[in-house]
This record gives C-alpha cells, structure tokens and sequence, in this order.
C-alpha cells in the first residue's frame, strides 16, 4: 500500500502565513500597549489587584492570601489609602485552588503592565461571548450588525465598567457559555471541568450554576458530574501541594464572612429604599419573591425541554440574578450580554423591519447606561447610579419575554418563512 505524500507549502504560502503571523503580532503588541497605557492613566483596577495581590504575595512573599495585609495592600492601589466605609474592601474571597490561573501575571512587578494583559484577555474573552452567543442561537446576522454586536461586547458601559475593574466577570460570562456550549456538544469531562474554574466568583452566577447541576440531575449526565469531581480532585491536590495542610480553607471562610459584613455593594433594597422611601424595602421584597418565582417556574418547565428553550432560560437566569437580592457589583453585569443576542436576533427573524428594530435597540442598550453614567459623573445624582443599575436586568428580562414565543416556538408558517427570506 503506498502512502500518497502531502505536498509541502509553496514558498508563496510560506510568506503569506509569516505576512499573517506578522501582522498579527504587530495588532496584538499594540493592543496590549494600549491596554498598559489606559491601565497607567485611567485609576481603578481593583478586581483584578485583589487577585493579583495575593498572587504575587503568595508566591514572593509567602503572605496569606486571604490576609487583611493583601487587602490593605490592594486598598492603598486603588485609593491611596484605606478604604472607608461603604467602599470596596477588596478582601480575596475566590477559592486557593483557582487562584494559580492569576500566578503568570503576579511574575510581573508593575501593576499596570499586569492589568494591561488582564485587561487585553478580558476585552478577548469579551469578543468571543459575543461569537459563541451567536453560534449557540445559529444566527449569522448581516455583516454591519454583526460588527456593530462585537463592537457592543466590548464598549458598552458594562462592559467597559467590568474592563476597568478588571472584573472577572468579563472570563466568567465566556466560561458561563462555554459550559452551554461544551454540554450541548455532549463533552461531558469538559463541561464539568469548565463548572470548577466557574466557581471563581460562584455569587455572579449562583443560579446558573443550580440551573445548570438541576439539568445534569435530570438528563442524568454523569459523565459531567465525574469530569466535576475529578478537575476539582486535581486541583484541590495541587492546591493541597503548594500551600501544605490545606491552611486556606478557615482563612477563606473568615473573607467571606467579612465581606458579608461589610457595606459595600448594589442590592436591589438598597437601590429602591433611595428611589422609593417610602415602600422601597417592601418592593424590594416583591421584587425578589417574583424574581424567585418565575426563575423555579422556567426551570420547572425547561425540564427535560430542548436545548433552545434551555439556552432561552439560562440568560433570563442570568439577567434575573441581579434582582434576587444578592449583594454585587455593577462591573459584574456584563454576564447579561448572552440575553441580547436572543433579542437581536428574535427581533431580526420575526419582524418584517427587524435590522432596523434590532438596530434601534441596541443603539438604546448603548446610550441609555452611558447617558445615565454621565449623568451620575458630572451631577453626582445618586439616582441615575440606581437607575443605571436596574436598566440593564430589566431591560435583557423585557426583552427575553418579548421574543419568547417566538425563541421557543420558531415560525413555521408560509408567511413566517416569506417574512424571514425578505429580511
């Protein structure tokens, strides 16, 4: 039997992959050059020091991650000082056995060059939530749409909030699809090994994770619930290894409670006690028992339902978190960026003018938050930081409820079909 030989690359092919390489170097260069530059002149950052801190710390220092030294480290970082009440402490509450995924970057000694690449891989992992949450609903929207959506990833203001912060919540929302994506492609192993690097910052998505554990247990999955235990086994070891006799574990629990305690955050009772004296604390609590409510009815009927309608689920479950009542950061909603590519794309396939009306929204979704942020800036209206709180949840939960019918139960009449041709 005789093996035909692959031809080699013409030397034509050659100089046109090392044009490529160059190019692509020179961009890339200059992205993160960019990044460390922004990361000089605009302050903030804490996020992502938080993490860093305790990384280098750790390693160079042998200091407890966990310690209020790495905190009031990273408190003097960000403001120069000790934080006051009702600002961010930046205590470490991420579990010891995720953080040597920061350890690369605590090789570097100049804060700005380290959250200029963190930065550079978050604005990275934006872009790609944005592709995956495409390729999840199977829509390829037109050229100049599809631009406008990518350039949205990256400058709406949350996404630019949680940029600067150096959130990792820009990871976890790429994290959070991946584990659709890798569960509906039936890798198993991998989507539970995807389900442990997500418990970075479990509070962000708390209720997607339980939706997501509340389909393995029902589908039987337990291929994902093996791949779980064994990348958390791993870890766990290797975390065991690096810091001997496992001395993280009550110092993590002692974080947490201090965050717990702490006054820094956005909840919905605190946003409507200002907006609303009077009955804000008793909406608030409406609010939350409705949200609790219609989050076990989805999932109670996306038992066993197919995998569109359990995508459709999954990024109400994501906007809806914000409104349960949990303490959090405005930084941490761009994990609601999946719910508008339904919108959009639910928008674009069922109305005659659905560029133009998809169009039309994302332009509001653009310039409502940064029209409030200003406003909040230069007038230091307190009600405009609450308002632009609420816009987003409400604004991605609207939407999803508007297009549900249709995302659920796809056109399938003649005229359906014209409409979606013409468009």
């Amino acid at each position: 039997m005789k093996f035909i030989k692959k031809p080699g690359l013409t030397t034509r092919e050659i100089r046109i992959l090392s044009l490529i390489g160059m190019v692509t170097l020179i961009v890339v260069s200059l992205l993160i050059g960019a990044n460390i530059g922004l990361s000089r002149s605009v302050p903030g950052g804490g996020g992502f020091f938080v993490a860093w801190k305790a990384s280098s710390g750790f390693i160079f220092d042998h200091i407890n991650p966990y310690s209020g030294v790495i905190a009031g480290q990273v408190q003097q970082l960000v403001y120069g000082r000790i934080a006051q009440p009702g600002e961010n402490p930046y205590i470490l509450t991420a579990p010891f056995f995720l953080l040597p995924v920061y350890f690369p970057l605590a090789l570097f000694a100049d804060p700005a060059i380290a959250r200029g690449l963190w930065m550079f891989v978050s604005e990275a992992a934006l872009l790609a939530t944005a592709w995956l949450s495409l390729r999840l609903i199977e829509w390829a929207p037109r050229r100049l749409f599809l631009i406008a959506f990518f350039l949205l990833s990256i400058f709406s203001f949350y996404s630019t909030a949680s940029l600067l912060e150096g959130s990792p919540a820009s990871v976890l929302v790429l994290l959070y699809l991946g584990i659709l994506w890798t569960y509906y492609s039936e890798q198993d192993e991998l989507t539970g090994a995807l389900l442990v690097l997500s418990l970075f910052k479990w509070e962000i998505g708390s209720l997607f994770l339980l939706l997501i554990f509340w389909r393995i247990f029902s589908e039987k999955r337990w291929r994902v619930l093996a791949g779980f235990g064994m990348a958390l086994f791993v870890l766990l070891t290797i975390s065991f290894l690096i810091y001997p006799g496992g001395n993280w574990i009550f110092p993590i629990l002692t974080a947490i409670l201090a965050v717990v305690r702490s006054d820094f955050g956005i909840t919905t009772a605190v946003v409507f006690a200002r907006l609303w004296p009077e009955y804000g604390a008793r909406l608030a609590q409406i609010v939350t028992i409705i949200t609790a409510i219609v989050f076990f009815y989805e999932c109670y009927k996306a038992y066993n339902a197919d995998f569109r309608r359990f995508i459709w689920v999954a990024c109400l479950t994501l906007a809806a978190t914000p409104l349960i009542g949990f303490r959090t950061e405005m930084s941490n909603l761009v994990v609601l960026f999946p719910g508008l590519a339904l919108i959009f794309a639910a928008a674009v396939e069922r109305w005659r003018i659905g560029y133009w009306l998809s169009g039309l929204l994302l332009f509001i979704v653009f310039i409502i938050p940064w029209s409030l942020f200003a406003r909040a800036y230069v007038l230091g209206s307190t009600r405009a930081q609450d308002l632009l709180f609420l816009f987003y949840p409400i604004f991605v939960i609207t939407g999803l409820y508007w297009t549900r019918w249709w995302f659920l139960r796809p056109p399938r009449t003649w005229l359906d079909h014209v409409r979606s041709i013409r468009n």
